[in-house]
């Protein structure tokens, strides 16, 4: 079994500092560090962890870099988020919830975060790092026992090492791991590491009792994307788009420097002459003070020398700039949606060919995710997070979640769904509800009636139908 304590600044005199690396690079030639030649181990406070990725460990700032650095990134992830959270919890077979279930679910922690909130900070960290730690606490107090659900940045975390079994049965948390230039004596002391729960484990290597505190129990569940080459870590499914990200920035960065140094004359009348180094450096600075600067673009050039004049040339410049970066940027956004597995309209990118398809298109496209993405992902989440923490709720706290079958209420309107029509299924208080609408006492139970069911007109026998 491994050792559950509190990490302690080791003995002055016996070891150096705690260090970890603080070298950010990307390579655009190798975007993911791969190292197969072996594991790699750092050491904090005599604690050895797996860094992300080997050697440098420095992969989770290039990532949360290169998504704050593009706009299609960033929104991809941001609607993702909000998408898959939804508007909570609900039970499948439409039973309503306990009180006592639904005060937990409305505050897990002392930060007052709800169920969906926490789920929308768990499925950022997966979108951004495709790692991400949740920790757990549980303690009684006069004579009332707490579970604390609190979903952690995973730029705090590490995966500690992997036992003989090739498994990791900890993780490491420490200020250090933010690579930030001042940490206080302090956040370097608060340094932890804590169980990762298993079901197949006792209750006893699951939890640990805090160093302060024994009556306080901590675990923690380390929610990951897996992906194959990686036994260890996730990886984010946009990953493979992380150069993208950084070359839509770079079109970006390149159109700001035209701007900041638009020297960009429409012609140039030389007056040939023999120019002297000091009259040459005073028409260079003139130069660059009539024609750098907001509204001095298109401006002629005129060189001339008070030494003898020759002849005169007159040249016209194409000021027009080459549009590469504006053709390869949509380019870039196509690839950067296609490796979050998601669409433009849902990230809130609508063309105006997009808008001329109607509305049954936009909903045929959100029924589609919804279908692949939105709802893989929530079940991804309940059975590797949710489940494990209600079932801690109904040990601990009494709280009786066997009794539903839990799943997420999606924020999505219903009423233009799939081709086939669905009225009949649909009560009259769900549509009000998916618009936004008070419910009708009158109308409680009553669904709603199909088109076809509305009486026609038909002929006579004598007419033909």
């Amino acid at each position: 079994m491994h050792e559950n304590k509190r990490l302690t600044p080791a003995p002055k005199g016996k070891s150096k500092k705690p260090r970890v690396s603080n070298q950010v690079k990307l390579d655009a030639k190798n975007p993911i560090p791969f190292d197969f030649t072996g594991t790699s181990f750092s050491y904090l406070h005599n604690s050895p962890y797996l860094p992300f990725l080997p050697p440098n460990d420095n992969y989770g700032q290039m990532l949360l870099e290169a998504r704050l650095l593009s706009v299609t990134n960033n929104a991809c992830i941001g609607t993702k988020k909000d998408y898959c959270a939804g508007q909570g919890f609900e039970d499948a077979e439409g039973n309503p919830f306990d009180k006592p279930i639904i005060d937990w679910l409305s505050c897990l922690n002392r930060r007052n975060e709800s169920a969906t909130a926490c789920s929308r900070d768990i499925f950022e960290d997966f979108f951004t790092y495709g790692n991400c730690p949740v920790e757990v606490v549980r303690f009684s107090a006069m004579g009332k026992k707490y579970l604390y659900v609190y979903p952690h940045s995973f730029l705090e975390w590490r995966l500690g090492k992997p036992d003989k079994n090739d498994i990791c049965t900890y993780a490491v948390q420490s200020k250090l791991f933010l690579r930030q230039n001042a940490i206080s004596a302090d956040a370097i002391k608060e340094a932890k590491k804590l169980p990762i729960y298993n079901p197949l484990n006792t209750d006893k290597q699951n939890w640990q009792a805090d160093e302060k505190d024994k009556t306080v129990q901590r675990t923690l569940i380390w929610y990951k994307n897996r992906v194959t080459g990686f036994p260890y870590y996730g990886l984010p499914s946009n990953v493979a788009s992380m150069i993208y990200q950084l070359l839509e920035y770079n079109g970006a960065r390149y159109n700001l420097d035209n701007f900041d140094n638009n020297m960009v004359v429409a012609s140039i009348l030389a007056l040939k002459g023999n120019l002297s180094t000091e009259e040459a450096n005073k028409i260079a600075k003139q130069i660059i003070t009539q024609h750098t600067g907001n509204g001095k673009r298109g401006r002629t050039v005129v060189v001339a020398s008070e030494e003898g004049i020759d002849g005169s040339d007159f040249h016209k410049l194409d000021t027009k700039t080459d549009g590469s970066y504006t053709e390869a940027d949509d380019k870039w956004t196509q690839k950067i949606i296609l490796a979050n597995e998601w669409d433009a309209i849902l990230a809130g990118i609508i063309s105006p060919s997009t808008l001329g398809k109607g509305a049954n298109f936009i909903t045929k496209i959100l029924e589609i995710k919804l279908n692949s993405v939105i709802k893989p992902a929530q079940t991804k989440l309940l059975e590797a997070v949710w489940n494990d923490v209600f079932k801690m709720a109904e040990d601990w706290m009494g709280l009786k979640f066997s009794n539903y079958k839990i799943q997420y209420k999606n924020a999505v309107d219903i009423s233009g769904l799939t081709d086939v029509d669905i009225t009949p299924a649909v009560q009259v208080n769900e549509v009000r509800k998916a618009k936004g609408l008070t419910e009708d006492k009158a109308m409680k139970g009553v669904y709603m009636k199909s088109k076809s069911d509305s009486t026609q007109n038909k002929g006579g026998e004598d007419v033909p139908v």
